[in-house]
């Protein structure tokens, strides 16, 4: 014999208060913040002033893959996340700190060297931190910070510098811009290994016939005043030389520039690269 120890009015009031589904359960508000829709997050794009549209495309693409990291930190750049030391992902402003100065250094990378600064006619003029925290809009210190992080992440290295300077008050070092290196793994991270190595072939290339050019400029001005500081019997010969020297030098352009062209045209065959490299430049006169 079971005794029900409920009361009848008592199972009444639950019957009446009890959802008679769980639908009911399910559309049942909970709070407050439930009924309100959270914005999506918008991430920048690029820097405040991005690069020329004559850029590399390829630096252009990862400048722009950069977003990805945005979203996913731990997904794409999984030891920049873990830069702070921490097993928590990397906050948001930490996020778009390392993105923006990492895309102002794209914008002023080389191809060939992956050096970040501005090739001169003496060499290369490296640029600062500040300067490159003004391109990324952002705070001298959060720049610091940031590129504090992608060093720590091995996505930038960078080497001091300074130079000796000479005075009555005794001889002092005065600390010049690092020289600044961004590595093949930055590409990597985001498939980009192929179409970098291609690039960077090609910009070796383009390197190497702007140093012949500079150099045959170079021997030309130097024969052509030796040639002036000669007799007039000796003149002849000294012309046949230098054409013979120019020969040569045409001949190591066109080799130059039918790689160039395999490169670019892996189906052309060698007659074809050669022909087109010596239509492309002219013969010395």
């Amino acid at each position: 014999m079971t005794i029900s120890l409920s009361h009848p009015a008592i199972d009444v009031e639950r019957a009446t208060s009890a959802p008679t589904s769980t639908r009911d359960v399910q559309l049942r508000p909970r709070g407050r913040a439930r009924d309100v829709a959270l914005p999506e997050r918008v991430w920048p794009e690029d820097i405040p002033t991005p690069a020329p549209p004559n850029s590399p495309r390829i630096l252009r693409t990862l400048s722009l893959r950069l977003e990805r990291y945005l979203d996913r930190p731990a997904r794409w750049l999984p030891a920049l996340n873990a830069a702070n030391g921490s097993r928590r992902q990397q906050r948001s402003e930490r996020r778009i700190a390392c993105a923006q100065l990492l895309r102002a250094m794209i914008k002023y990378c080389d191809l060939a060297t992956l050096r970040v600064g501005i090739p001169a006619a003496t060499g290369w003029v490296d640029l600062t931190l500040p300067f490159f925290a003004d391109q990324a809009g952002l705070g001298v210190r959060r720049a610091e910070r940031a590129l504090r992080d992608l060093q720590t992440a091995g996505l930038a290295k960078i080497r001091r510098q300074c130079a000796l300077q000479e005075s009555s008050a005794g001889d002092r070092y005065k600390g010049l811009a690092a020289i600044k290196y961004l590595p093949p793994a930055l590409f990597d991270a985001f498939g980009m290994r192929a179409w970098f190595q291609h690039e960077r072939s090609r910009a070796h290339l383009r390197a190497q016939r702007r140093a012949a050019q500079q150099h045959k400029r170079e021997r030309r001005a130097a024969a052509a005043a030796l040639q002036a500081s000669l007799p007039e019997k000796s003149s002849s010969r000294f012309v046949e030389r230098d054409h013979a020297r120019r020969l040569a030098d045409y001949e190591r352009s066109v080799m130059l520039c039918a790689a160039q062209l395999k490169s670019t045209h892996p189906e052309w065959d060698r007659d074809t690269c050669y022909a087109e490299a010596r239509r492309q430049l002219a013969p010395p006169t």
